[in-house]
């Protein structure tokens, strides 16, 4: 069996053009930061990740990564 190839992504490659419009000092900043340093560790292309939200603010995250 052949073994999957991993991509090389970088954090820089997740984060969208759209500006992040979260109140200064809000708890997702750090979210999102975190889970575009994590995601390009995991070797999978963008294209198979989904990022679903819940509502009010944390609704714009799917938004804030290019995915």
């Amino acid at each position: 069996m052949s073994e999957a190839v991993k991509i090389k992504l970088s954090k820089k490659d997740l984060e969208s053009d759209q500006d992040v419009r979260w109140c200064p000092g809000c708890g997702d900043y750090p979210i999102l930061s975190s889970v575009q340093s994590v995601f390009p560790d995991l070797g999978i292309p963008r294209e198979n990740f989904v990022v679903v939200s819940g509502i009010g603010c944390a609704a714009r995250f799917p938004y804030y990564m290019n995915t």
